[in-house]
């Protein structure tokens, strides 16, 4: 029963990226990636920390190196996550993204001695193979030339949010399930400093107009990050990673069911095997 509540709420924080994603890409083209992470987290972290501190337990200390590492890891993900969105499209750097349940789950075996079962490793893989295929197939109509700087970038942002997650994960522990986000958003840019000090327009506010975009993203972003942490407490990472990266999928099925567009029998079969996985890894 807890690992299928743990896959429910990875389930709600795949959606809740997916909407984060619009938000992410509008404002890092309006403000420049940097400039729209640093306020949107900074917006973001005034109300987790509010929550934090009328709702978790007094945090402890973690250990230093548990926690550089992560924000290392969060600095590298979202950093590249706006270069890509900036410079490519949505469909062809979001599934490469949405990758990084693979890095997180090793990273949660290697790091945090997660074991899941078989069948949950089983179930990880029909998810992945899901989501990453239905990236692989091309959109209908007029195809883009496809730019190899967004894919590379993107691939960089997986990497980074496996390790940001899987550490997440871990410090909650320590952190609370909510106020670990804005722990590690401060130790990011701690780690990013020397950049805002030689980049001054980061700190900059946004205008009237950009700030709908910077609260969306952050809240999105927030949010979905509390669901997985509050899930990693009923499973291991490699388990609620997987079906925490279904923002792709849920895309092909808005898509198909708001705005009417059709998908092709390959890209539905690949939903389909997302979807049986997911059900696999929570019956697991």
């Amino acid at each position: 029963m807890s690992t299928a509540f743990a896959v429910l709420l990875a389930l709600c924080c795949s959606a809740l990226w997916a909407v984060a994603n619009v938000y992410v890409q509008r404002a890092g083209r309006s403000l420049g990636g940097l400039r729209a992470m640093f306020w949107a987290q900074g917006a973001a972290s005034v109300g987790l920390v509010a929550f934090s501190a009328c709702f978790e337990p007094t945090p402890t200390m973690p250990p230093w190196s548990d926690l550089t590492i992560t924000a290392a890891g969060s600095a590298v993900g979202y950093y590249a996550m706006m270069v890509a969105f900036a410079t490519g499209t949505l469909g062809g750097v979001v599934p490469i993204i949405a990758a990084w349940a693979f890095p997180a789950a090793v990273v949660g075996v290697l790091w945090s001695g997660d074991r899941p079962t078989g069948v949950e490793w089983v179930g990880a893989g029909m998810i992945l193979v899901g989501v990453v295929g239905n990236g692989a197939i091309p959109a209908a109509g007029p195809r883009e030339p496809v730019k190899l700087a967004p894919m590379l970038w993107a691939a960089a942002g997986a990497v980074g949010f496996g390790v940001m997650v899987a550490g997440t994960a871990r410090l909650r522990t320590h952190l609370g399930p909510i106020g670990v986000i804005p722990a590690v958003w401060a130790a990011q840019w701690v780690l990013l400093s020397p950049v805002v000090a030689v980049r001054r327009e980061i700190v900059r506010p946004p205008s009237s107009v950009q700030w709908p975009m910077v609260l969306g993203m952050g809240l999105f972003e927030a949010t979905g990050f509390v669901a997985f942490t509050v899930a990693s407490r009923f499973a291991p990472v490699a388990v609620v990673s997987p079906p925490a990266s279904l923002s792709s999928v849920l895309t092909v099925l808005y898509a198909s069911a708001v705005l009417g567009e059709r998908a092709g029998p390959l890209r539905w079969a690949l939903v389909v095997l997302a979807a049986v996985g997911t059900i696999v890894v929570g019956s697991g």
